[in-house]
């Protein structure tokens, strides 16, 4: 199962460093600070099997279930034929792209206090802060993503 995330924000990275999946987490998160270990935390806990601890997720296996998108334009060229095989996840982050994606009207509720929505393989998802994305959000998420994906 591969989830790609559309955020409103990049994180900074070295001089000469183009990318962030060149980068290990934590030196991601060293350079980023507590903001972004927030971000990759909540991402390796949506990105995490039973059986795994999202810590060692999110230090060492993120990259290879995760991709982030920080322009809506560029969402589709990561959309690659081979994940739309297997059905990657996408997550909306935050209201930036709301009039880029919509949200439909029959969109599913997840969540009770703090909410996403979910329709076909997309998932509008509050910002990905504990404040607006607590542990039980992710947890409802968690299992619609188990329960929709034949994979898992």
């Amino acid at each position: 199962m591969k989830l790609i995330f559309l955020l409103p924000n990049k994180p900074l990275l070295p001089q000469g460093v183009m990318n962030y999946r060149e980068m290990d987490t934590k030196d991601l998160i060293s350079l980023n600070g507590n903001h972004w270990r927030k971000i990759l935390t909540i991402i390796a806990k949506l990105t995490t099997f039973p059986s795994e601890d999202w810590r060692i997720v999110r230090d060492n296996k993120l990259w290879d279930r995760a991709k982030l998108v920080f322009n809506a334009q560029h969402l589709a060229s990561e959309l690659n034929e081979s994940e739309a095989k297997i059905g990657a996840w996408v997550f909306i982050v935050g209201k930036t792209f709301n009039d880029d994606f919509p949200i439909p009207e029959n969109a599913k509720v997840l969540g009770e206090a703090h909410v996403a929505k979910a329709e076909g393989n997309l998932i509008w998802s509050p910002y990905l802060d504990y404040r607006q994305f607590p542990n039980d959000l992710i947890d409802e998420i968690v299992q619609h993503l188990r329960v929709h994906t034949v994979l898992c």
